[in-house]
């Protein structure tokens, strides 16, 4: 019974250890993306969430997370983990004290009417 090999050649090699290596690098992504996610079991809930995610993201709701003393006025230092207010905190404080209140910050992040 004659056996007949097949000689590997180098492009062939790399060819499959290419598409090895994009495989399970493509899947290692997406099981990354896919960590402390609870997955969804419906489309209803999954609607729901989305919705509920983006009304919850507000100007107010902005300074809020980054009041971290929850003071009600936003110091430069808490500002500093907003990177545009840091930048133009200045200009924002209006009464000069060195810190913005809701209504100083809400002034410059409400869209033009």
């Amino acid at each position: 019974m004659p056996t007949s090999r097949r000689q590997l050649h180098a492009f062939d090699v790399r060819s499959v250890l290419l598409f090895a290596s994009l495989t399970l690098g493509g899947t290692a992504a997406v099981m990354a993306q896919n960590q402390g996610t609870p997955p969804a079991k419906t489309a209803s809930t999954t609607a729901t969430t989305t919705t509920t995610a983006t009304l919850a993201i507000t100007p107010t709701a902005v300074f809020k997370r980054a009041d971290r003393n929850r003071d009600g006025q936003l110091a430069r230092e808490e500002a500093e983990h907003l990177p545009s207010v840091a930048a133009q905190f200045d200009q924002w404080d209006r009464d000069g004290n060195g810190q913005l209140s809701l209504q100083e910050f809400l002034q410059h992040t409400q869209p033009a009417r």
